[in-house]
């Protein structure tokens, strides 16, 4: 009863954030998941309709009807900025150090955006990031590599089915 009051929740969200919050309910990832991983599973989950653009992704991240804060900082291990679920050891660190910014419902973890000012400048920065390798359908990074998902995270997407 539970998993199935939480999949009717889940169903009024962007499919994105149904991703983001299957894959860390799983623990399939440590820091989170790059926009175009996010982005892109749409094209498996949902194949007829058109991949959201990365300035659509930012209005609904950065919105806080959101059931769940939004984290974002550059992941040391791929060298590329990822999204993630706030969870409640970071919301409540201490005088809030965990968090250096926060924008809507989008939390910086890290100083990767210091200098930003405004969310219109961060939008920007992830528009440059990401849109380019939505366009052109890439949406995982593998060994340095940008590509198509691997065997194991399609399968893993395709939980969501």
């Amino acid at each position: 009863m539970k998993n199935i009051i939480k999949k009717i929740i889940m169903e009024n969200h962007p499919l994105w954030f149904r991703v983001l919050c299957h894959f860390d309910d799983n623990n399939y990832f440590a820091n989170g998941l790059t926009i175009p991983f996010l982005l892109g599973a749409s094209s498996i989950i949902n194949s007829d309709e058109e991949i959201l653009s990365v300035e659509e992704f930012f209005l609904q991240a950065i919105d806080e009807s959101l059931p769940r804060k939004i984290s974002l900082q550059k992941c040391v291990n791929i060298g590329e900025y990822v999204i993630g679920i706030i969870d409640k050891e970071t919301i409540n660190y201490p005088y809030g150090k965990a968090i250096t910014k926060q924008f809507g419902n989008i939390c910086i973890t890290d100083n990767s955006f210091l200098e930003i000012i405004d969310a219109s400048e961060l939008k920007n920065i992830l528009i440059d990031e990401s849109q380019n390798l939505l366009d052109s359908n890439l949406y995982s990074i593998n060994r340095g590599n940008w590509g198509n998902y691997s065997d194991v995270e399609m399968s893993r997407i395709k939980e969501l089915l």
